[in-house]
């Protein structure tokens, strides 16, 4: 069983395990992205003397014991299995003798939660559970963090559940939770656990942005700059050409690509000019909007050889990798291939749903393709229909009732047109006649 088998991701230990996911959603979604979403680390880094008292120190009380060493925890990564065990279970000793007492403070039951391993969650479960009840906002965090991490599967039972997890992640980020406030404007923009919600992202991206410092602000400004400038209402919308305007002209490529995209339409001269100045330092958020436009000839003229050369490459980008994805699906410029189409699409829909819904219609009218992980495409598919994101039960209807072996589920495509017909859909119910005779 490896690190993240035997711990609890948290804020406190953001350096190790949380950087690691957040390199990937940059990774997958371009530059900048990650400076927005990198919290300022709470405490110091952990060390290998994380549980020793200072020299000649009286022994702690339990609570102080507990609480000193949550503030800055050992390092399983740091230490290694045969150092960390030790120090580990003498840390969650302390933090259980102070509950013991009848200390009742949140914070305890955090700490001793994240001594915890996993093969015993559901103890973990309730000490964060209890926390949380007490508006601890570490521990409502933690609850979505557990979901993420352990129950977006199809092969074992849910001990938490995906409308938990959205609750402990709104009320972490209500309670002023830096992590949790980046987290839910990034989600409310691009989908996942919780349903895409434009006004929502653009009220959480703004208090983010009120918290951030340093070298993660001007990446903050960016970011609420591109969801302003994406708004319908006229000031919002003038009020984010804006700051992308100033942030621009101050030479932030994260900015000038995000104001490629938002004047395409209106100015597709520019935003073509833009988005080339952009590429080579923001190459995920400018290069597949910038290759749509050479494609179709948008802003001067057409160039496809050029639109597929420079989304060739950078194949840790997964917005890149959707976007050539989208040449193989075409198949004028290269051969037409359904199959390296789904897979390079299947990058992009890591962090953007509507790359993942395309690959959903795409596996039902292609049922020869197959896909690793096909449990995954099927739970996000269902999540998103939970979530009623657009299209989401449509396209997995399509899919249960397709003849792609990985996907057909007869039974429960029809019991997914009963609810629709339920709900007026006229189409649902011609369905059902034709589809469904013998269920």
């Amino acid at each position: 069983m490896n690190a993240a088998s035997n711990m609890m991701r948290s804020p406190v230990r953001e350096g190790r395990v949380g950087i690691i996911a957040l390199l990937i959603v940059a990774a997958s979604i371009g530059y900048g992205v990650l400076q927005v979403f990198l919290p300022a680390p709470a405490i110091s880094e952990a060390t290998s003397t994380g549980l020793q008292q200072p020299a000649g120190a009286a022994p702690a009380a339990p609570r102080d014991e507990c609480l000193r060493i949550a503030a800055n925890p050992p390092s399983y990564l740091d230490l290694g299995e045969a150092a960390y065990r030790p120090l580990e279970r003498a840390w969650g000793e302390a933090c259980r003798q102070a509950i013991a007492a009848g200390d009742d403070d949140p914070r305890l039951k955090v700490a001793l939660a994240h001594t915890i391993g996993v093969s015993d969650r559901p103890q973990q479960l309730a000490l964060l559970r209890e926390a949380a009840a007490a508006n601890n906002a570490e521990a409502n965090y933690e609850i979505y963090e557990s979901y993420k991490s352990w129950d977006q599967h199809l092969d074992r039972p849910q001990l938490v559940t995906r409308a938990e997890a959205e609750a402990g992640l709104r009320r972490a980020a209500e309670l002023g939770h830096p992590f949790s406030v980046n987290m839910l404007a990034l989600l409310l923009d691009r989908g996942g656990v919780i349903k895409r919600n434009a006004a929502e992202a653009r009220v959480w991206a703004e208090r983010s942005l009120a918290n951030a410092t340093g070298n993660s602000r001007g990446a903050s400004q960016a970011f609420v700059g591109k969801l302003l400038a994406a708004s319908e209402q006229p000031d919002e919308h003038a009020r984010g050409l804006d700051l992308l305007e100033r942030l621009a002209q101050l030479g932030r490529d994260d900015a000038t690509a995000y104001l490629g995209v938002a004047i395409r339409r209106t100015d597709p001269v520019r935003a073509r000019a833009l988005l080339e100045r952009a590429r080579p330092n923001a190459p995920g958020l400018a290069a597949p909007a910038l290759s749509e436009m050479l494609a179709n000839g948008e802003g001067g003229p057409a160039d496809p050889k050029r639109a597929l050369k420079i989304v060739t490459g950078n194949n840790d980008i997964g917005a890149i990798q959707g976007a050539r994805g989208q040449f193989y699906l075409d198949g004028k410029v290269v051969p037409r291939n359904v199959a390296q189409a789904i897979e390079l699409i299947r990058h992009a829909g890591v962090w953007d749903y509507e790359a993942r819904l395309q690959v959903w219609q795409l596996l039902a009218a292609n049922p020869g393709v197959q896909v690793d992980r096909a449990d995954r495409v099927t739970f996000d598919a269902m999540q998103a229909a939970e979530l009623d994101e657009p299209g989401a039960t449509a396209a997995l209807i399509d899919l249960k009732l397709s003849q792609h072996p990985q996907f057909r589920d007869q039974t429960g495509g029809c019991k997914l047109l009963q609810t629709a017909a339920t709900s007026g859909d006229p189409t649902a119910a011609q369905r059902i006649a034709a589809e469904c005779r013998a269920n």
